[in-house]
């Protein structure tokens, strides 16, 4: 049988090293940058959702015989992220 001493070294031991590992483990997660110029916030999202459902809840006697209009020839394409974000964002992808 083992003496007490030598079980609880080792606890100390494994707990030491498991707390060194997860730290030399954490240091090389992404941190999070905060939402920047151009991120879509939550309230940005409920309104775009809102939005496609009113588009899409048609009413009325004659819905279903008129043809749905699915037709984006008439939107315009999104703009493109600012150029500065756009580096700002390569930069961190580089840094991983």
């Amino acid at each position: 049988m083992m003496h007490p001493a030598w079980t609880t070294l080792a606890c100390l031991l494994s707990l030491l090293t498991g707390m060194i590992l997860m730290h030399a483990y954490r240091r090389r997660l992404p941190q999070h940058a905060g939402a920047g110029e151009g991120a879509t916030n939550v309230w940005q999202l409920i309104e775009h959702v809102e939005a496609e459902a009113k588009a899409a809840k048609r009413t009325g006697r004659h819905h279903l015989c008129e043809p749905a209009d699915h037709s984006t020839s008439d939107m315009a394409p999104p703009e493109a992220p600012p150029l500065e974000l756009q580096q700002r964002v390569l930069e961190s992808l580089r840094r991983l």
